[in-house]
């Protein structure tokens, strides 16, 4: 299971919609998940579903994803049941918390929203409402001042620690080969049929061949938009196998012959290209430097977490495995 835990508390945004929704219901669609006794809203459970998400479109296709969405869906059941215990917990050790912060962040969310007006009539808030949205922001507060309790004595990583990652993760830090390309397309239609886009794009390779201009002729010949011929720079897996083909294929300075995808006709021609390179390590070194230490202080959350969970009642929290 993927945890997602840094960068604590509910966002503002969130902190709305999840006093706003409804509660939720475990996976059999029957009975909610409690956890200690309390429930768990469908809002925390849509912020751990999208967090995990947004980590698990980074490390497979979305086809993949489709494919082990219910496991997804647990883990994000799992998420949101740790993130209570460690709400609760909080609630006990964090008790200073001033009311002046909580109304900061509180007029905060109202701005980002539009104003106290907008913000009411779009969310149709009762003085009930706000104070359930103030009190879910308080929560958030508690949970990121537990969270810098919790890892207070969380380690920063040094140079080496970086550098060492850096040199055995070479594959992340990979920047892949690209090519700057720009076309002339033709669509054949019942009104342009395929002699008269054979017979045009001939008519542009010869006078290509004769030095003519590519931008010119695109203007003249070309189905884009003006402008929109040059496709600026793309890597591999951006455009269809067929046009990344030739694209990749065709030498900086010269244009392809005829070739068609399932969007037409073409001529491309190749105005530069980029080999494969690996970012320079002081280019990356604060980067890892931030993600080694978020590593560490979710290890350190980990633990608290797994030894509440130990002591939790948790009930209706039906757990798909791999």
């Amino acid at each position: 299971m993927i945890r997602v835990r840094v960068a604590a508390g509910k966002n503002l945004r969130s902190a709305v919609e999840g006093s706003m929704s409804e509660k939720m219901i475990s996976a059999d669609e029957a009975k909610p998940i409690l956890v200690n006794g309390e429930e768990i809203s469908d809002g925390l459970i849509q912020q751990e579903l999208q967090m995990l998400r947004e980590r698990y479109s980074q490390e497979m296709s979305y086809t993949e994803m489709d494919e082990k969405a219910a496991k997804i869906e647990s883990d994000a059941r799992e998420n949101a049941v740790e993130r209570i215990l460690l709400m609760q917990k909080a609630r006990e050790e964090i008790k200073d918390l001033r009311p002046e912060e909580v109304e900061a962040r509180f007029l905060a969310l109202r701005e980002q929203h539009g104003g106290e007006e907008e913000f009411s009539k779009r969310f149709e808030l009762t003085d009930e409402d706000v104070a359930r949205i103030k009190e879910d922001i308080a929560d958030g507060v508690r949970l990121e001042k537990y969270f810098e309790k919790i890892c207070a004595g969380v380690e920063r990583p040094v140079e080496a620690d970086s550098r060492a990652y850096y040199e055995s993760h070479q594959e992340e830090f990979k920047i892949p080969e690209q090519v700057h390309a720009a076309h002339i397309v033709q669509h054949p239609s019942p009104e342009l049929p395929m002699e008269r886009v054979n017979a045009d794009l001939l008519n542009v390779l010869e006078r290509l061949k004769k030095g003519e201009d590519f931008d010119a002729l695109a203007k003249e010949f070309s189905h884009c938009e003006d402008g929109q011929h040059d496709l600026g720079w793309f890597g591999r897996g951006q455009m269809v196998q067929s046009f990344e083909d030739v694209a990749f294929s065709t030498p900086v300075g010269e244009f392809s012959d005829i070739f068609q995808t399932e969007f037409g006709y073409h001529i491309l021609m190749v105005r530069g290209y980029k080999p494969s390179e690996i970012r320079p390590y002081e280019e990356v070194r604060y980067d890892i430097e931030s993600m080694l230490f978020d590593e560490r202080k979710n290890e350190a959350i980990g633990v608290v977490a797994d030894e509440l969970r130990a002591e939790a009642e948790i009930e209706n929290l039906v757990i798909v495995e791999d």
